[in-house]
């Protein structure tokens, strides 16, 4: 007895090391899942603003939203300081997570061109998005750094891509983000180069043929399931099953429609072939808007704006009738003379084209399409039509900027909110688990320090399905003085600079080119040794100071490279940081400004 007394520590000691041998601490959930969110302003939906209160969330869901709730012992409280809640946005339709496909540029060898394989010409619609998503994609983090918490996502491609997925922007993979899948079915009017169908007309015929024929499976396959005879079977044919749910009212075509032409035949080809129908990337809702109206589309339009257009009394050097300002005020002495033309007698100044009545009237067109394309939000909640947002040619980052541009055209704060949740989650018909901050919804929100569409605004966290993220707040960019005759920084970057990085192994030389405008660059970087064009991400811009991060190639392993640059006049020193390789000196000049 005395021997097992003895014992019985190093049993107890034995078994609690294999005990702890056999757990699997990654499965364990994070130390809370309970938050309350205390002291801040609510702004449960686009009309309903609660004022200061509390938030409670619990295991992913809204538990309560009220004042001076008792924080439970397992909380993880924030102190919100009236700081500001929002419901996450949610993007009606995009293409986040997945990647854009390399171009190889080799044309598929086809036997009968007129006769392709369907995958040639991107008919695939048994394709799943949420199959293409990548948990660690840049655009996700995009997202959600701007205040979105769920994604219609599709994939990408041209006739028919695939089926939609509605993912929630949380997740180690894409797996976990899956919030649901088969949710629509992604329709283009883009044809494939050398292959039928090409154009707008061919796409539409083999549209009807392809959804005529699921039409005809669906019914076979009905009747041989119901009969007692025996029926031949048919064909196997993975494309048309997959459209099937879409003939039989289940699954609802998203189509992308961005002019006013192809609203026309989206609407044509639904009112012929009856399926329900959502329009997609809308640019020209105004000249369809009665066809709309008749047949209650749902609309997700474009969050991409066209450059803002110029006065003619904003441009610099001339006053409001054009004059050069130089000449103001002198007397040459020289009487007005009428517009010069040369010897021949065929070529007029350019004063005298601009003045003519064609470019009037064009310029005028230009402006009235300007107008109604960035007005097209105010004119659709003034007419009622309920619509949210699609982003498949638009980034995020430029929401904000957009939003402000259509509300200084006429569209309400309350109507732009309800475009990023109450009316989107009703066209994806989940209205009743997200879109506003009440009990028993997802816990999908944000809380921003000022009020979203203040120019100061920041957004510190997003919750996605109870889960918290802290938002880096990244310091504003300094204005230049009005007074200040050098052109502002941003401006000033755009344009092709020559680069020198100065590694262990040598110099290595190339080019940077910037496009783009503030808080929407775009910058390609190419080797001179290599033809390979690498586009950066995570840009930032400061006083004087790029910012980014691009993917270099060592050794076939994809290795993100931290560029910071810091420019002085047309030159510019900086480092390029390698992880676990340390910091390399960069140096440049530029070679050209914008074009």
């Amino acid at each position: 007895m005395r021997s097992i007394l003895i014992l019985l520590p190093c049993i107890f000691m034995l078994s609690i090391v294999s005990l702890s041998a056999q757990i699997d601490y990654d499965v364990f959930p994070e130390v809370s899942s309970t938050y309350l969110i205390s002291d801040v302003h609510i702004q449960k939906s686009p009309t309903d603003s609660f004022g200061l209160g509390d938030i409670l969330i619990e295991d992913g869901y809204i538990k309560e939203v009220s004042r001076n709730i008792e924080p439970p012992v397992e909380a993880y409280v924030i102190e919100a300081d009236s700081a500001y809640a929002y419901p996450a946005f949610i993007a009606g339709l995009a293409h986040t997570g997945i990647s854009k496909k390399e171009n190889k540029g080799d044309k598929p060898d086809v036997k009968f061109q007129g006769h392709p394989p369907n995958e040639v010409v991107g008919i695939t619609p048994e394709l799943l998005a949420h199959e293409q998503v990548s948990a660690t994609d840049e655009s996700i983090k995009k997202m959600k750094s701007n205040g979105f918490g769920l994604v219609h996502v599709v994939p990408r491609g041209t006739m028919l891509p695939g089926q939609g997925s509605l993912m929630l922007l949380e997740g180690e993979s894409n797996e976990e983000m899956i919030y649901a899948e088969k949710s629509s079915m992604f329709l283009q009017l883009k044809g494939t180069r050398g292959f039928y169908p090409t154009t707008v007309i061919g796409v539409m015929a083999k549209w009807r043929d392809l959804y005529r024929k699921a039409g005809y499976l669906a019914k076979h396959q009905a009747v041989t399931k119901s009969s007692t005879s025996p029926l031949k079977r048919a064909k196997a044919d993975k494309a048309l099953a997959a459209l099937i749910p879409s003939t039989q009212g289940k699954q609802t075509i998203y189509m992308k429609a961005e002019k006013a032409k192809a609203i026309h035949k989206a609407i044509a080809l639904k009112k012929e072939l009856g399926y329900e129908l959502v329009l997609a990337e809308v640019q020209q809702a105004g000249p369809v808007l009665a066809k709309i109206k008749a047949e209650s589309i749902p609309l997700l339009i474009s969050a991409k704006l066209p450059k803002e257009e110029k006065d003619e009394k904003g441009k610099k050097g001339k006053d409001e009738k054009g004059k050069d300002k130089k000449a103001e005020g002198k007397d040459t002495g020289a009487e007005k003379t009428k517009p010069t033309k040369d010897k021949k007698n065929k070529k007029v100044s350019k004063d005298d084209k601009e003045d003519s009545p064609e470019v009037k009237a064009l310029k005028e067109r230009k402006k009235k399409s300007y107008e109604a394309y960035v007005g097209q939000a105010a004119m659709l909640e003034k007419e009622g039509i309920a619509f949210g947002f699609s982003f498949l040619d638009s980034k995020p980052e430029v929401l904000k900027k957009s939003l402000k541009r259509m509300m200084k055209a006429g569209l309400s704060e309350a109507g732009a909110l309800a475009a990023l949740t109450t009316h989107p989650a009703k066209i994806l018909g989940i209205d009743n688990k997200v879109g506003t901050l009440a009990k028993g919804k997802l816990a999908n929100l944000f809380i921003s320090d000022a009020p979203f569409f203040s120019d100061d605004s920041n957004i510190k966290y997003v919750f996605v399905e109870g889960k918290m993220t802290e938002q880096e707040v990244k310091p504003k960019k300094k204005k230049a003085d009005a007074g200040d005759s050098d052109m502002a920084f941003g401006k000033r970057l755009l344009g092709s600079w020559s680069y020198t990085v100065s590694t262990p192994e040598g110099e290595y030389t190339g080019t940077i080119e910037i496009k783009g405008d503030e808080d929407d660059y775009t910058i390609n970087i190419t080797s001179d040794d290599d033809s390979e064009v690498m586009e950066a991400r995570e840009i930032s811009v400061g006083e004087e100071v790029l910012s980014y991060v691009m993917t270099v190639d060592l050794g076939g392993q994809g290795i993100p490279a931290t560029n910071e640059l810091n420019f002085d006049g047309n030159d510019f020193e900086g480092t390029v940081t390698l992880p676990g390789m340390g910091s390399m000196p960069i140096s440049g000049t530029k070679i050209s400004g914008p074009e």
